[in-house]
C-alpha cells in the first residue's frame, strides 16, 4: 500500500487533512488560478461560455467517479464527520458580494440578487443545523439536509439566472449589465473552483447523514 493510501486510509486521522487530498486540491486550485489571471475563461458577451462549465464539471465528474469505483475513496468518504461538512457551507455567506457587486452596477439583479441571497440563506442556514448537528437535536438529520438541499437548489437557480442575464445567446433578459464578470478573474473562481467544492462537501454530507 502506498503511503498516499495509507495517508487517506488511517482510521483515527482527519480525512480532510489528508496531504495527498490536499495537495490534488491545491494543485487544482493553482491551474484553475494561473488560467484565470491568464483570460482563458473570459467569454466576450454574446458568446456561450465553453471553458468555464467544463472546468465546473471536471472535479465533479471525476470525484463521483471514484467515489462510484474506489473502496479507498469510499472509506475516506465514510470517515467524514457531518458536523464539519455542515459547517463548511456556512461560508456560503460570501455570496453577499454579489449583491455588493449589483449594487455597484457590475452584475444584473435577477443573477446577484437570486445568487447573493440564496447563497448567504444557505450560509446561515448551516450556521443553526451546525449547532443542531453538533448537539445531535432530535432533528439534527433534517436540519443537515435542508442545508444539502437548499445549496444544491441554491446553485441551480444561480446557474439558470446567470445563463438567462448573460447578455446575447439566450436573451431570456435583457438587463443594463450582463453577468460576463462572472467569466473574469477573480469571479470565474466561484464556478471553476468554489462551487465545485461546494457541491462535493453536500455530496459527502448527504451520504454521511444516514450513517452518523
Amino acid at each position: 500500500m502506498t503511503s498516499q493510501t495509507t495517508n487517506i486510509q488511517q482510521p483515527h486521522s482527519n480525512p480532510l487533512k489528508s496531504p495527498f487530498l490536499i495537495g490534488i486540491v491545491l494543485l487544482w486550485f493553482s491551474l484553475v488560478l494561473g488560467l484565470a489571471i491568464n483570460g482563458y475563461f473570459d467569454s466576450p458577451d454574446g458568446v456561450l461560455p465553453i471553458e468555464m462549465p467544463i472546468f465546473f464539471m471536471i472535479p465533479l465528474v471525476v470525484f463521483v467517479f471514484l467515489l462510484s469505483v474506489s473502496s479507498t475513496v469510499v472509506n475516506w468518504a465514510d470517515r467524514m464527520d457531518i458536523t464539519t461538512l455542515t459547517s463548511f457551507q456556512t461560508w456560503r455567506v460570501m455570496g453577499f458580494t454579489f449583491i455588493m457587486l449589483w449594487a455597484m452596477g457590475q452584475l444584473p439583479f435577477i443573477f446577484a440578487f437570486f445568487a447573493g441571497v440564496g447563497d448567504v440563506l444557505v450560509g446561515i442556514s448551516a450556521a443553526f443545523a451546525t449547532v443542531k448537528v453538533s448537539q445531535r437535536s432530535a432533528d439534527w438529520k433534517n436540519s443537515a439536509r435542508r442545508v444539502v438541499y437548499m445549496g444544491l437548489l441554491d446553485f441551480a437557480v444561480a446557474v439558470i439566472t446567470g445563463l438567462a442575464s448573460a447578455a446575447g445567446y439566450l436573451k431570456i433578459y435583457s438587463g443594463e449589465v450582463s453577468a460576463h464578470i462572472m467569466t473574469v478573474y477573480p469571479l470565474v473562481l466561484f464556478p471553476t473552483f468554489f462551487v465545485p467544492c461546494f457541491i462535493i462537501l453536500h455530496i459527502l454530507a448527504w451520504r454521511k447523514i444516514p450513517k452518523a
